[in-house]
């Protein structure tokens, strides 16, 4: 059973929206091939379920298990619903490996810092069960007052093929052929495609982290020495994602501020014109431009793209993370709480096992590191594409007459630069160690990250 708010917002042709319909409809249509089909209600969860349960007879409700404070609180009021009319609430894993409790420090203690952790939990590899095996069959029970058929609901009735079990193992399949075995030099090269693009996938419960991680080990076991590398370089990123959900569930006032005490009251801009130019990909630097309009339209954003565009939020901008983090949450198809909320403070240096705070990228320098053929700007940012890849980073390097020669001129079909990066990251590391006190001043010339 699925219950979905009683809103116009599912006919909504954002890619999140789109995602969501194709994966219902997707999930609607395994279940029927398993002679059942999904439940539907319409409203709200905390009246809808108990509703669901007690029309059913139902003598528990299982959910995916959550951890952050709103989510835990709204299954807390459903739980106790349930409760009194006698059903049970079961809460089960599946959204990450381990949970918090059960990965601690030789204290007693959640980790604070990711390599110790990642330290121990590969130490607890071994304990991962596999995933359930497939159900072939599922009786229906008949449908009872306030159950729909997903058809009836505003929305679905044109599904995509994006998004759904069906394509996550299509994808995990592909990925695990073809893509694993160069994913360690190619997942920083945002003009590939060189990344799993599963992270929509675990963010929308289409498949599960269990199936992606034993995937992952069985190519493991049976691979060369350098593939096998590459592959260890994956599960590390997978074990990055559980980091950020131990500290969710240890530390959950994360998702209200910094998570370091000495970054909670740093003086931001409320620049609003510096704001939208960053949200709509006008900001003049083109690979934070390609960036920012790759998310408009796909809904997804490559991951060290993710960090080029933060850092310039934060550093360049001096716009609170808190902003940043919640564009993406509303705009990223692949968006949770605990990952976005670990990436963001990471890059601000606010986290727990953040990069430092002097750490400041070259929105230049990354691109031509990550992006040396302009390919990624020029797929997304098409009024640069006659630009040679030599200065298609830089293009205010131009004269008028150069710029005219390659189609396009500053200021006209393409912004100028909003600000001088070279001059921000000296406001910013007066920013941070002003809040620091003397403990920011080890550090009097932190060279340009590249």
């Amino acid at each position: 059973m699925v219950c979905l708010r009683d809103e116009d917002r599912y006919r909504m042709a954002t890619p999140r929206r789109r995602f969501l319909r194709s994966a219902l409809t997707d999930l609607d249509a395994n279940l029927r091939r398993s002679g059942s089909r999904l439940f539907v209600r319409l409203g709200r969860p905390q009246e809808e379920i108990p509703a669901a349960a007690l029309a059913h007879r139902a003598d528990a409700v299982y959910t995916t298990g959550v951890y952050d404070t709103a989510s835990l609180e709204s299954d807390r009021r459903i739980a106790a619903s349930l409760k009194r009319q006698g059903s049970a609430w079961v809460m089960l894993k599946d959204t990450v490996l381990f949970e918090g409790k059960e990965i601690l420090a030789a204290s007693g203690m959640p980790y604070r810092v990711f390599t110790p952790y990642r330290n121990a939990w590969v130490q607890h590899r071994a304990d991962v069960p596999p995933p359930f095996p497939a159900v072939r069959s599922i009786a229906s029970p008949s449908p009872r007052v306030g159950d729909t058929t997903l058809h009836r609901v505003p929305g679905f009735g044109s599904p995509c093929e994006r998004g759904g079990e069906s394509a996550a193992s299509r994808r995990l399949k592909e990925f695990v052929r073809s893509g694993l075995d160069s994913y360690s030099r190619k997942r920083d090269l945002p003009g590939i495609d060189g990344t799993s693009r599963l992270s929509a996938h675990l963010a929308n419960g289409t498949i599960s982290i269990r199936t992606v991680y034993h995937a992952v080990r069985e190519k493991a076991d049976r691979a060369k020495t350098e593939e096998r590398k590459s592959i260890e370089v994956f599960i590390n990123e997978l074990i990055w994602r559980e980091f950020y959900y131990q500290i969710l569930a240890n530390f959950p006032f994360v998702v209200e501020g910094a998570f370091r005490e000495e970054f909670r009251r740093l003086r931001w801009s409320d620049n609003e014109e510096h704001f939208a130019a960053w949200r709509e990909g006008h900001t003049g630097y083109p690979i934070v431009d390609a960036a920012m309009r790759q998310l408009r339209i796909e809904g997804w954003m490559h991951n060290r793209a993710r960090m080029i565009v933060a850092s310039f939020l934060t550093k360049d901008l001096h716009i609170n993370w808190q902003r940043g983090e919640r564009h993406f949450f509303d705009h990223l198809i692949d968006a949770d709480i605990a990952s976005n909320n670990g990436g963001w403070q990471w890059t601000a240096g606010t986290g727990t096992d953040a990069s430092p705070w002097f750490r400041i990228f070259s929105p230049v320098l990354q691109g031509e590191r990550f992006d040396p053929d302009g390919a990624y700007v020029r797929r997304y940012v098409p009024e640069l594409a006659g630009l040679p890849s030599s200065v298609i980073h830089k293009p205010w390097v131009l004269s008028p007459g150069d710029q005219r020669a390659a189609g396009f001129a500053l200021g006209v079909e393409y912004p100028e630069r909003i600000v001088l990066h070279e001059e921000e990251r000296n406001v910013t590391l007066d920013l941070y160690r002003n809040r620091r006190g003397s403990s920011g001043r080890r550090r009097t010339n932190p060279k340009e990250v590249s």
